[in-house]
C-alpha cells in the first residue's frame, strides 16, 4: 500500500525550513547501512543498468523497486526496503529528537569521536 508521509516529507518540502533559535538552519546527516552485491548484480550495475532493473533481471522480478528491494530479496525477507531506510532515518533526525545536546555550532559527528 502507500506509505504514510513522513517528517521528512514536511523537513524537505519548499514551503518549510527549519531553524536553530538564533536563526541558524538545522540539518541532520546520516546513511544507510552498506553490504556486498552478488557479481552477477555488479557486472550489470558497471555496464549501467540501474540496481532495480539489475534485480529485475537477475532475480526474474518485476518492479522489485517498489517492493522489498535488492536487499529484501538478499537478505530473504528479514529486511527490506523500508527497514533498510528506517535507521538512517532516525539518525538523520536526532537533532530534532534530542535538540537539547545539539547546538547551531555542531557538536560533531559520533563517528569522529
Amino acid at each position: 500500500g502507500k506509505r504514510k508521509p513522513l517528517v521528512v516529507d514536511l523537513m524537505a518540502s519548499s514551503q518549510s525550513k527549519f531553524y536553530t533559535a538564533d536563526k541558524q538552519p538545522q540539518y541532520g546527516l546520516a546513511k544507510t547501512a552498506t553490504f556486498m552485491l552478488p557479481s552477477s548484480l555488479t557486472k550489470l550495475i558497471k555496464s549501467g543498468m540501474e540496481l532495480g532493473d539489475a534485480d529485475d533481471k537477475v532475480f526474474g522480478r518485476v518492479k522489485s523497486k517498489h517492493g522489498s528491494g535488492t536487499v529484501g530479496i538478499l537478505t530473504d525477507g528479514m529486511i527490506d526496503r523500508a527497514a533498510y531506510y528506517e535507521h538512517a532515518l532516525t539518525l538523520a533526525l536526532v537533532s530534532w529528537i534530542r535538540p537539547d545536546v545539539y547546538s547551531s555550532k555542531g557538536s560533531g559527528f559520533a563517528s569522529s569521536l
